[in-house]
């Protein structure tokens, strides 16, 4: 007896299921590795940003000091007038940040959005705090680095 065998055309109902369970599992590792991704994307742009700020706070001190003596240009520095000093007058589009003044200047950052959100920020800029010279607070600037419990980061300016 001759068996004929047929080809038969298309998938299982088991052979599609694996595969969409699989395609499941890839894409939420992808979601869990873009999260992170997008998390230190933020703590560096907040870096970069008070790097920024700082470069353009000193240069607007060094351009202005023949117009100012001494303290009273830390009183006239704000963050809007270092940003337009920076962007040649333009507005600084980033919210949160600001320029103060006691025992020296200090930018300052207040990281916002979702719980969640500002836990994941705190612990990337916690990390890069030693390197980049994040301060939990103004009391010290050299000893006292950003401990990743605050919701405000200190930047030593002068």
């Amino acid at each position: 007896m001759k068996r004929t065998t047929t080809k038969r055309k298309g998938f299982t109902l088991v052979e599609l299921l694996i595969v969409i369970v699989v395609i499941g599992i890839l894409s939420a590792m992808m979601m869990l590795s873009s999260t992170e991704a997008v998390t230190s994307a933020k703590a560096s742009n907040i870096v970069s940003n008070l790097r920024n700020l700082k470069t353009a706070a000193l240069a607007m001190y060094i351009d202005s000091m023949d117009q100012f003596d001494g303290g009273s240009l830390a009183d006239a520095v704000t963050i809007d007038n270092v940003v337009k000093y920076m962007n040649g007058g333009k507005d600084f589009t980033e919210t949160g940040y600001s320029i103060t003044s006691n025992d020296g200047w200090y930018l300052q950052y207040t990281i916002s959005g979702t719980t969640s959100e500002k836990t994941q920020i705190q612990q990337k800029l916690k990390g890069r705090a030693a390197s980049v010279g994040l301060l939990k607070d103004r009391s010290t600037a050299k000893d006292n680095t950003y401990d990743g419990n605050s919701n405000v980061v200190y930047y030593f300016v002068r």
